[in-house]
C-alpha cells in the first residue's frame, strides 16, 4: 500500500516500508503494521481511489497530492501524457509481442513435407512451382524467389516466397493452412 504521506515534507505515495526506514535512519525503532492507517509522528495514511480510465497508450495515470474529501484524506490522480522515451518502450513492447505472436504462429516444415503435401492435396508437382516462379516479371523478385524456393532445406508458412506462391497458385489461407497442417503429419 504506497497511500501515506509525510506531513511535514509533503512527500505522498509512501510505503509502510517507507516509514519504517524513515524511523531507522533517525536512529528510531517504530513496530509499524503492514496495513498501517491512521497518524504516526508526521506520517498519515489516506483512503485509495481507483485509478481513472485512460489510453495507457498514449498516456497514464499519476499520483497527485491527496485532498480531503467529505472530511477524508484521499488519494488523487492525474492523467498526463507518455513521454518520448515511455511511448518508444510501449512501441518497441508491441513490436516485441507482434513479432512473439508471429513466430508462435509460424509452421516450419521440411521440403519434401512440403512437396508431398502440395502434390497429395491439390495435385500440384515441383515444376508446377517451377513455372509459377518463371512468371514473376521483375527478375530480381523471380531470381530470389528461385533461390528462396530451390535452397530451402525448410519451408515456413509466413515466408514472402510461400505467400507469394500461395496467391499465384490460387490457395487461400485455409488452403495454405490445411497444407501445412498435412505436411506436419507426413
Amino acid at each position: 500500500m504506497n497511500n501515506i504521506r509525510n506531513t511535514e515534507t509533503g512527500e505522498f505515495g509512501l510505503s509502510v516500508g517507507d516509514m519504517r526506514s524513515w524511523f531507522a535512519q533517525a536512529g528510531r525503532v517504530a513496530m509499524i503494521a503492514d496495513e498501517f492507517e491512521g497518524v504516526l509522528e508526521h506520517f498519515e495514511s489516506y483512503s485509495a481511489t481507483v485509478q481513472p480510465e485512460h489510453d495507457a497508450t498514449t498516456h497514464k495515470a499519476v499520483q497527485i497530492a491527496p485532498k480531503k474529501v467529505g472530511g477524508v484524506l484521499t488519494q488523487k490522480w492525474q492523467i498526463v501524457a507518455l513521454n518520448g522515451d515511455e511511448l518508444a518502450q510501449i512501441d518497441a513492447q508491441r513490436v516485441a509481442d507482434e513479432k512473439a505472436s508471429a513466430d508462435a504462429a509460424r509452421i516450419t516444415i521440411t521440403k519434401r513435407q512440403a512437396l508431398l503435401a502440395l502434390f497429395d492435396l491439390r495435385g500440384i508437382k515441383d515444376s508446377d512451382i517451377d513455372a509459377q516462379i518463371d512468371q514473376i516479371p521483375d527478375e530480381t523478385q523471380r531470381y530470389r524467389a528461385r533461390v528462396d524456393w530451390q535452397g530451402a532445406a525448410s519451408i515456413e508458412s509466413d515466408s514472402p516466397t510461400v505467400q507469394m506462391l500461395a496467391a499465384s497458385l490460387s490457395l487461400s489461407e485455409g488452403d495454405l493452412q490445411a497444407l501445412f497442417d498435412y505436411a506436419k503429419a507426413l
